[in-house]
């Protein structure tokens, strides 16, 4: 029996669901589905994009949270190094905001340059000349790094510190301190950690420092 495309084609206008029931004994795919499976593809891209998005913008929120409080206790730092008007007060300063604003109670501050008569520096604050020699190398923050042993030995044995920050405090291109901060946990400080923050700590303590010992500018 032969069927004319015509007679076809009258059928399925009469049917208009047989080709739905019979899609898959024909291999065929119905136009509304093809448009709903475009339309869910789109739906599912415009998910997985907001999913980003919200992780993306909850990363920022945390970032920025983290950045006010650092900020904040930089400042809370920087504004006891205000109130200094000696040296004694100047290495107190140091350690109470290691302490208060940063839990960093292991810590050694030794000056290189030589005090003037009138100058009040506490004996043990000043280098030796091996201590001399090795912080006079140092020249920018260092993170992360074992410190050399004339450095090293300065510190006590107990706790065992295991990563540390060494901070040149520089004058006119020229090292005339060294704060070096330890830390137990080995990953606390990192080489690959940036050191904005810190040299601009470096850098008050600096200035503050040659004011009291009325450095020549």
């Amino acid at each position: 029996m032969n069927i004319t495309e015509k007679e076809v084609r009258a059928f399925l206008h009469a049917q208009p669901d047989w080709l739905q029931e019979h899609a898959v004994e024909f291999g065929l795919r119905p136009i509304e589905k093809k448009i709903l499976s475009f339309q869910q593809g789109n739906m599912l891209a415009l998910q997985h994009k907001t999913e980003k998005m919200t992780k993306q913008l909850v990363q920022m929120l945390a970032d920025a949270e983290n950045n006010q409080v650092l900020m904040t206790k930089f400042i809370n730092f920087h504004q006891r190094l205000l109130a200094v008007e000696t040296i004694p007060q100047w290495l107190d300063s140091i350690a109470d905001g290691l302490l208060t604003d940063f839990s960093l109670p292991q810590h050694i501050v030794r000056i290189l340059v030589e005090a003037t008569d009138n100058i009040n520096i506490p004996n043990n604050l000043l280098a030796n000349a091996e201590v001399k020699a090795a912080a006079s190398k140092i020249t920018k923050p260092l993170c992360g790094v074992l410190p050399a042993v004339a450095l090293m030995r300065l510190f006590p044995d107990q706790p065992r510190l295991e990563s540390f920050v060494q901070l040149p405090l520089r004058w006119h291109d020229k090292t005339i301190a060294i704060l070096i901060i330890g830390h137990e946990e080995v990953t606390h400080f990192q080489a690959e950690q940036s050191t904005e923050w810190i040299s601009a700590m470096a850098d008050s303590l600096a200035i503050i420092l040659a004011r009291l010992m009325k450095l020549a500018v």
